[in-house]
């Protein structure tokens, strides 16, 4: 089967709810599908499985849902996607996927606040008031009786729960109760509750609606970040760099080229991490401004060295800092400007060769390195050659097109 080591398994109890849980993830850049029956053998990061299980009895919910053994087993994150108003059996399919998955604990967090569906003192809320004084009270098929969320799933099992607070749940996640049931009232909340479970030594069952789902989607979102490394000292390639400087999400990083000469590579290699870390685009270059063009034959001076060999130290430099970089990140794609930097760039990565896939924009060839270990999307582009938005064309693409 295909289903080994999928990044993430949701059971979700009926169809709508289930294309709900799907929807962040494949946003995110995941492959996701949605199964109405197993085993499912199909090519894919995130399987969502619809028990169709929301208007059974308990028994009978918890019954059905040992039928996916074998994809619980294979999840990396196992998500039991449950209604935000609690309809259904939360309780007896809860208790059913942490026997079948040997799990310990489970994160219950079924508020949705993008859907005004938000949890306090345990309690769930729709729009501020109790799900009880709403229409989900007397859902026809599946009527909401109790608004402690402790109460509903008291009623299917026995198993011990706690009300916390998203501040509160890492300790409780090194205590005995089995169930954490969390507050959130916001997706930074949810953001919260995600991040303390992967902190977690032992990982827990995650239970929630689609906001829940929307966070571990957040999480596990595939980057999109531009790594540009431009050696480039022509006035266009300084235009492009000043266009995109304009980009909200962009950050550049300078290279002194006195410190090309003192191998400072750390600090440099740093500042990319940082910001990569921080989903920022990062353009590193050379040149400060179109004039300092005109200070290479000064600096060659002060060097001993001619033209030639400048731009090999300065290309070298930028090869090894852009090898580091890759090796402890992995933006979505890196852009290289510059002949000799580019194969710089090659040869600090040991690449063997270069295949093209296509083209981003004019005179911008992509496709991948041979021969070496980072095989993401490389694009290359001649100093001299496009127009003004050239890089902000790039940008675009990575952020959308590479999405699709």
């Amino acid at each position: 089967m295909n289903n080994l080591n999928r990044e993430v398994v949701v059971i979700a109890d009926d169809f709508t709810g289930a294309n709900d849980a799907g929807v962040s993830l494949a946003l995110s850049g995941k492959k996701v599908s949605v199964a109405f029956q197993t085993p499912f053998t199909g090519d894919t990061d995130a399987l969502v499985i619809n028990s169709d299980s929301r208007a059974l009895a308990a028994s009978e919910a918890a019954e059905k849902l040992a039928r996916f053994a074998a994809e619980i087993d294979a999840a990396k994150w196992l998500v039991k996607k449950i209604d935000s108003t609690l309809r259904g059996n939360p309780g007896a399919e809860v208790e059913a996927l942490l026997r079948l998955s040997g799990q310990r604990q489970a994160i219950i967090a079924p508020a949705f606040p993008a859907a005004g569906r938000t949890t306090q003192n345990g309690v769930c809320l729709v729009k501020g008031v109790p799900v009880t004084e709403t229409e989900f009270a007397s859902d026809p098929k599946t009527p909401v009786r109790h608004a402690h969320i402790a109460a509903v799933l008291a009623e299917q099992t026995g198993l011990k729960s706690v009300v916390v607070t998203p501040a509160q749940l890492a300790a409780a996640l090194e205590g005995d109760a089995q169930l954490m049931i969390v507050d959130a009232q916001s997706d930074d909340e949810l953001d919260q509750i995600v991040s303390a479970a992967f902190a977690s030594i032992e990982r827990p069952l995650l239970v929630g609606s689609a906001g829940l789902c929307d966070a571990l989607a957040r999480r596990l979102a595939t980057p999109r970040q531009l790594l540009a490394v431009i050696g480039s000292m022509s006035e266009i390639a300084q235009q492009q760099i000043q266009l995109i400087r304009s980009h909200p999400d962009v950050s550049t990083v300078l290279i002194d080229i006195n410190d090309v000469f003192n191998g400072a590579l750390a600090g440099y290699q740093q500042q990319i991490a940082a910001a990569l870390a921080a989903r920022q685009h990062c353009v590193v270059h050379t040149c400060a401004d179109t004039q300092a063009r005109h200070q290479i034959d000064s600096l060659c001076q002060q060097r001993e060295l001619s033209r030639a060999a400048l731009g090999e130290t300065i290309s070298a430099f930028l090869g090894a800092l852009t090898r580091n970089v890759l090796e402890s990140h992995n933006p979505a794609a890196l852009y290289v400007s510059g002949g000799d930097v580019a194969m710089a760039v090659a040869r600090a990565l040991n690449a063997q060769g270069f295949a093209i896939r296509g083209q981003v924009a004019h005179c911008v060839p992509f496709g991948r390195f041979l021969g070496c270990h980072w095989q993401g999307p490389v694009m290359t582009k001649a100093g001299g050659f496009g127009t003004e938005s050239t890089l902000l064309e790039v940008l675009h693409f990575i952020e959308e097109k590479m999405s699709d």
